[in-house]
């Protein structure tokens, strides 16, 4: 009885420990080389995963499959996509994929469905943040129909989060990959 009281024992502990949260730390070369990308000033987020704000429509279209296999209402993978947002200098451009609703009306492309803009942004910063030891970008920027506010976290890791938010557009956020930028 006392073997099988001390097998559960550690049992269960080594169930506790296992169950313990792994914080990833990012190494002094990895913030080394995200400060020498941000100091650069020529890089660029290339979108994985859209997240679009949840809604009655986009719950519809989920639920008819019309979003990529692997997809649903909350995040939709756009790896198959050329989906950027590039800093060169103090010139920004996307061109983003858009999942959610319009909220006015406005001219209507067809070859203009997503996020575009490109131009010299307004306030323009990128400010050291310190919880993620990584750096938050900040600007508006105006494609001539729309204006857009855009948040993007730049990541040690190299990975990345954008929110983007449009005069005439639900919010959306982005996660993907940070890379140098070099033009083609």
């Amino acid at each position: 009885m006392r073997t099988l009281l001390r097998l559960g024992i550690w049992i269960l502990m080594v169930a506790a420990m296992g169950c313990g949260g792994t914080k990833t730390v990012a190494s002094p070369e990895d913030i080394e080389a995200l400060n020498d990308l941000v100091a650069s000033r020529s890089f660029e987020v290339n979108a994985r995963w859209a997240r679009p704000m949840p809604s009655q429509a986009l719950n519809s279209i989920s639920n008819a499959r019309l979003l990529p296999y692997g997809s649903n209402a909350n995040q939709v993978d756009i790896t198959g996509n050329s989906s950027y947002l590039r800093l060169v200098d103090n010139w920004v451009e996307a061109d983003l994929p858009y999942f959610g609703e319009r909220q006015m009306s406005g001219g209507y492309d067809p070859q203009r469905t997503g996020i575009q803009f490109e131009g010299v942004p307004e306030n323009l910063q990128i400010e050291p943040n310190a919880k993620t030891k990584g750096y938050t970008m900040r600007f508006s920027i105006n494609n001539g129909t729309e204006n857009f506010q855009v948040i993007a976290e730049l990541m040690p890791s190299r990975s990345s989060s954008m929110s983007i938010t449009g005069s005439h557009r639900t919010q959306i956020r982005y996660d993907g990959t940070l890379s140098e930028y070099k033009k083609e």
